[in-house]
């Protein structure tokens, strides 16, 4: 495990290899799973996980959450999907184009567990340039609307592609690269989007595309 900060803002992450002992499994169970796009603005599809598999990694990733993350009085898990990557850059919509946060629960914390080897395409962390956030938090939300509407007008928004590198709008301040079996866990305000190659080749199959369990946690 590692903790690291990101950007001028200081925002933490950790990154864990070896997350749980039998990852492989899961790929099976994804595999056996009916996978259907249940998230407006996720570029594929998901289906339920099972949220027991957390279970065997409950207490230091409880551990991490209080000290890295101020959970002092436990943890609520909101929701814990599979999640595999499948659609191709040209067929994007514009919010799928720029980076993005998940929602605006100050509190919220996204673990994000990939299930797919490097070369898949990992999460880069972003800035926004006019404002200068890297988290769009409650306080945050209007002027940050205000301002990517303002960057869009004198700009134009970004062709549908995956956001990958820095332009006039954001500027990319970090990334984590995917590797089988490795979590990373960070505030869900954070501004960040797939971090994925040009030419990646995108599968539907959960044995060999880019699958990703992804939870998100609240304070309890």
């Amino acid at each position: 495990m590692r903790q690291e900060t990101i950007g001028r803002e200081g925002q933490p992450l950790v990154v864990i290899d070896n997350f749980i002992d039998d990852p492989c499994a899961l790929v099976e169970d994804a595999a056996a799973r009916k996978f259907a796009p249940i998230a407006p603005y996720y570029p594929g599809v998901r289906a339920a996980a099972p949220p027991a598999y957390l279970r065997p990694v409950a207490a230091p990733v409880g551990a991490i959450l209080k000290s890295v993350f101020g959970y002092v009085n436990g943890v609520a898990l909101q929701e814990c999907f599979y999640s595999l990557a499948t659609t191709p850059p040209s067929k994007l919509v514009p919010a799928q184009s720029i980076p993005h946060f998940d929602g605006i629960g100050d509190d919220k914390v996204a673990i994000l567990h990939f299930l797919c080897e490097a070369g898949h395409g990992g999460t880069a962390f972003f800035r926004h340039r006019r404002t200068g956030f890297e988290t769009v938090t409650s306080d945050r939300f209007d002027d940050y609307k205000r301002c990517v509407e303002t960057d869009a007008a004198e700009h134009g928004m970004p062709k549908p592609d995956y956001f990958r590198h820095s332009n006039a709008m954001f500027e990319r301040i970090a990334s984590v690269e995917a590797a089988f079996n490795r979590a990373i866990i960070y505030r869900g305000v954070n501004l960040h989007a797939i971090d994925i190659a040009a030419d990646y080749a995108f599968s539907t199959n959960p044995r060999t595309g880019r699958l990703t369990v992804n939870s998100f946690v609240t304070p309890a």
